[in-house]
C-alpha cells in the first residue's frame, strides 16, 4: 500500500509540474493580447485626458473600444474570458505587460523623436527671422542713398577745397623763399 501512494503522489506531482505552456485555442494569443492591451490602454489615455461630463466615456469610449476589438477581429466577451485566463497565469500576462510596456515606449520615443524635430525646425527658422530682423534693423539705421551720394560729393567738395588751400599756402611760400631779399 505504501508504494501505491508514494507512486499516485509522484504521479500526482508530475502532472501538476508539467502545466502546458500553451494558450488554449478560444483564449486570444499573447502577442495579439499584448497588441490588444496596448490599444485598450491608449485609449484608456485619451479618455482620461478628455473631460469627464458624466457619460464621457460610453459616448466617447465605447466606440473606440469596440474599433480595438474589431481591429484585433475579437469582441470584449473573448477579451474577457483571456483577461480572466491570464490571471490565472502570472508569468504570460507578466509576458504581455513587457511587451506592452515596450510597445508603448517605442510609440512615446518615436512621438518624442518628431517633436525635437519640429522644436529644432522652429529655433532654425526662428534664428533666420532673427538674422533677418537684425539686418533689417541696419538697413534701417543707415542713411538712405540719396543722403548718403550727397554727403559723399560734399566729403570730395571739402576735400578739393581743401587741397586748393592747401596748393595756395605752398605756391605763396614758395614766392616768398624766391623773392629777392631786402636790403
Amino acid at each position: 500500500m505504501h508504494k501505491y501512494l508514494i507512486l499516485f503522489f509522484s504521479v500526482t506531482l508530475f502532472w501538476c509540474s508539467c502545466k502546458s505552456d500553451t494558450v488554449p485555442g478560444d483564449i486570444i494569443q499573447p502577442k495579439t493580447m499584448a497588441g490588444l492591451l496596448t490599444e485598450i490602454h491608449l485609449i484608456d489615455g485619451r479618455l482620461a485626458n478628455t473631460s469627464q461630463v458624466p457619460d464621457t466615456i460610453y459616448k466617447y469610449g465605447m466606440g473606440n473600444y469596440l474599433a480595438a476589438f474589431e481591429r484585433f477581429h475579437t469582441d470584449s466577451a473573448a477579451f474577457r474570458k483571456s483577461m480572466n485566463y491570464y490571471s490565472t497565469e502570472p508569468e504570460k500576462i507578466s509576458a504581455i505587460y513587457d511587451d506592452v510596456d515596450n510597445r508603448i515606449k517605442a510609440l512615446s520615443d518615436s512621438i518624442n523623436l518628431i517633436q525635437a524635430k519640429e522644436r529644432k525646425a522652429i529655433m532654425k527658422a526662428d534664428s533666420i527671422k532673427a538674422v533677418h530682423v537684425a539686418d533689417s534693423l541696419k538697413k534701417a539705421q543707415q542713411k538712405p542713398a540719396a543722403i548718403r551720394k550727397a554727403d559723399s560729393l560734399k566729403k570730395v567738395q571739402e576735400t578739393k577745397a581743401q587741397q586748393r588751400v592747401d596748393s595756395l599756402k605752398k605756391l605763396k611760400k614758395q614766392k616768398r623763399s624766391n623773392a629777392l631779399p631786402k636790403k
